[in-house]
């Protein structure tokens, strides 16, 4: 029992016992004399520090939506909110108790039918359409739609009947008119989104991924994400790698609704959970449900290059296609002789009848045999598409690497007569490459002080898009790519001629991309052009850029280093107006670095840095009075 509290009683509510879950709080079953019902109590600590204060103002927001959403779902699938109140240093929410089971208890005794757990994550995907195409007034704001945030096995109750109950919107989010994702840093980190764990931005895209994870989980009776720490699991999720946790034991057909619903680039994610739930009851009438063979699952997980890719590259032909053509060679060489005619040009002249006539049987033998050869190319280039179409199963699917996969690829072009049949293969390994350095790229991009990128990673980036730009050399886009790692990489050596025009060139391949501008804007912060480097930032923000703690924090620094500068040039003043122009410059400069380190603090030594800036803006003001005052006519009557 929670100190500080009766065990038995909580204001009105009789308490009997804790229930499992509670998120940011504790739940209890409890009874209400008033309503005459049990019912699941939830209690937060009213702390005074700001992340409580936090906790608690999403919590109150969080029922507040959960009981409109409640009273607007026919389904009963969202649990009602009968009071919310404080009492005795707790935050109290009282909610309906719904008897059954959470989902993490069902999952714990082993993976559920695929059509079970196709059933319940359609339920949950239905609540969230709801969810997030809610509209109201809360608060006195606009809001359209409703991120749950928080969606994992413990906040699914399945009740004795088999209905999907939706819990705990505690740290849900009502998204304004005005903005289409919205912060929020508290979650379950292994249901949480990359793009959740690197910004702490959501929008629904990150509910699409958390049901995905969860009806991975239903499926196999495994988490989709394993690690042995929980650092090391939010690492993993961050820097989602392109070889993703193998989908072996999911059906086909739910494999790739899964694939895209877990898809780290949100442009290939299910735009909503709509979206997702069409799809999964596509797969359901369908009667897709009969999955492979556990023999057909062992063996094409073994395999490291796809079916039939080793067979291409050792053997031209099969044994029948061999009799074949040995049956061709054998009837156009070794066929009936013309009967013999008399030759009445002489000895030793042709017979015209028999001229023709071998004329008449090679040209046909060219024919058959050009005919055989276009069929036999045309057989080939279409085994060599499905080989191809094969492998980019695997490799989207997780069952080969990306270096098996692209092993695999070699082998193809070995044998391929043309290009067009690989392209399935050659643009599933594309976008593998792509996608491993954009990783990197937007790491960078959003990286904050606990979250740098180093040289290692900007190598990995470079050997991915030169892989990419290998396998696809005319693309324009992943040309850009590669002259924009490449500046970074020459920007950490200090090579800042080199970097400035690898980024300009990636602008001009990049046209809509912030990242080229951000690489730019910090090239002028170091050469002190900060109009230049403002502007920069600017049309990154433009493309979808939101500027940082670390773009404010390189600010000030130039801003600073612009204005010691102006400090050195008073110094060496030898008249009052270009002493004057020179402080009042410096302190412009100083004045701006101040106000971006205290925007920065606590971090990146903000405080400290700000402190020191408002002192050297104080010696100069004191400088700038004594020049004055020296300056300054004597007053008359004084010698």
């Amino acid at each position: 029992m929670m100190a500080g509290i009766d065990p038995r009683v909580f204001g009105r509510y009789e308490i009997r016992r804790k229930l499992a879950g509670g998120g940011m709080g504790r739940v209890y079953l409890a009874y209400d004399p008033i309503l005459n019902r049990e019912v699941g109590l939830k209690l937060i600590d009213l702390g005074t520090d700001p992340e409580s204060v936090e906790i608690i103002a999403a919590e109150r927001r969080g029922a507040m939506l959960q009981d409109q959403l409640a009273q607007r779902d026919p389904g009963g699938r969202v649990a009602q909110i009968f009071n919310v109140g404080e009492n005795d240093g707790y935050l109290y929410i009282a909610m309906e108790y719904i008897e059954g089971e959470d989902l993490s208890e069902l999952v714990a005794r082993g993976p559920l039918d695929p059509k079970r757990a196709v059933s319940i994550a359609t339920d949950i995907l239905e609540v969230l359409t709801k969810a997030h195409t809610f509209q109201a007034v809360i608060e006195d704001r606009q809001h359209r739609g409703i991120i749950h945030g928080d969606i994992k096995p413990r906040n699914i109750r399945i009740t004795p009947q088999g209905h999907v109950k939706v819990l705990d919107f505690g740290i849900a989010k009502a998204v304004s008119m005005t903005r289409s994702v919205t912060f929020n840093q508290f979650g379950s980190v292994p249901y949480s989104s990359p793009e959740r764990l690197q910004t702490g931005d959501m929008d629904a895209r990150s509910d699409v991924w958390s049901v995905g994870v969860v009806l991975f989980e239903m499926l196999t009776g495994k988490t989709y994400f394993r690690a042995e720490s929980a650092q090391k699991l939010e690492w993993t999720i961050r820097n989602y790698s392109a070889v993703q946790p193998s989908m072996w034991g999911v059906p086909g057909g739910v494999r790739e609704i899964l694939m895209r619903a877990l898809h780290p680039d949100l442009g290939r994610r299910f735009a909503s959970a709509s979206e997702m739930a069409t799809a999964l009851a596509d797969w359901q009438a369908s009667g897709a449900c009969v999955a492979r063979s556990d023999d057909a699952d062992f063996e094409s997980t073994r395999r490291t290059s796809p079916a039939g890719v080793n067979d291409a590259t050792t053997r031209s032909s099969t044994p029948l296609d061999a009799q074949r053509n040995d049956e061709l060679t054998r009837r156009t060489t070794s066929g009936p002789q013309p009967a013999a005619a008399t030759n009445l040009a002489g000895p030793g002249a042709p017979n015209s009848r028999t001229f023709a006539a071998r004329i008449r049987l090679a040209t046909a033998a060219a024919g058959v045999l050009l005919f055989v050869t276009t069929a036999w190319g045309t057989v080939s280039e279409i085994r060599h598409w499905s080989q191809a179409r094969e492998l980019r199963r695997q490799i989207e699917s997780g069952q080969v690497t990306t270096e098996q996969g692209a092993d695999a690829y070699r082998a193809l072009a070995k044998s391929a007569l043309l290009s067009w049949p690989l392209y399935p293969a050659r643009n599933s390994l594309r976008d593998r490459y792509v996608a491993e350095a954009d990783r990197v790229i937007a790491d960078y991009r959003e990286a904050s002080e606990s979250t740098p990128v180093y040289n290692k990673d900007w190598k990995r980036a470079q050997l991915a898009i030169a892989s990419a730009a290998a396998l696809v050399p005319e693309d324009a886009t992943i040309r850009g790519r590669a002259s924009l790692v490449e500046g970074h990489m020459k920007l950490r050596a200090g090579e800042v001629k080199a970097a400035r025009s690898n980024f300009e060139d990636a602008r001009k391949r990049l046209p809509k991309a912030p990242d080229p501008h951000l690489g730019l804007a910090m090239i002028h912060m170091l050469n002190s052009d900060l109009d230049k480097a403002e502007a920069e930032l600017h049309e990154a923000q433009r493309n979808g850029f939101q500027p940082g703690r670390r773009e404010q924090k390189s600010l000030a620094d130039a801003y600073r280093k612009r204005g010691d500068r102006w400090l050195a040039v008073a110094k060496k003043a030898h008249d009052i107006t270009r002493l004057q122009d020179a402080l009042k410059k410096a302190d412009g400069d100083l004045e701006h670095a101040q106000s971006l380190y205290n925007s920065v603090a606590p971090f990146f030594d903000g405080i400290e840095l700000s402190e020191k800036v408002a002192a050297e803006r104080e010696q100069a003001h004191r400088t700038l009075a004594a020049a004055e005052q020296a300056q300054a006519p004597a007053p008359a009557g004084n010698p």
